[in-house]
């Protein structure tokens, strides 16, 4: 290995509804994803936000399906969300913009 497997994000398992998920960082091969996390265009951060979500999902469970990923209730989407944020680094940055998506 190089240097550079010290830049290797480390995954963090969270919870979510007593369901344990071993949730991994993005690479640079999932930049096309979160390019438009910060767009001032809600509907483009909203499918970059679900895309997150699903390439997160599934990274983490690999068995499972499209329909099973498909069929998360959107009221885990801000835990999901921030959790996933956070294992990225991007808690301070992109998160704040996702106002939207925070309960008030």
């Amino acid at each position: 290995m190089s240097r550079l497997s010290k830049l290797i994000g480390k995954p963090v398992e969270v919870k979510i509804e007593g369901e344990s998920l071993l949730i991994k960082p993005l690479t640079m091969k999932d930049m096309d994803v979160i390019v438009n996390l910060g767009s001032e265009d809600s509907a483009k951060q909203a499918k970059a936000i679900t895309s997150l979500i699903k390439l997160t999902l599934k990274n983490s469970v690999p068995e499972a399906t499209d329909e099973e990923i498909e069929g998360v209730a959107i009221a885990h989407f801000q835990e999901l969300s921030e959790a996933i944020m956070r294992v990225n680094g991007l808690d301070d940055g992109v998160a704040k913009k996702n106002t939207p998506l925070k309960k008030q």
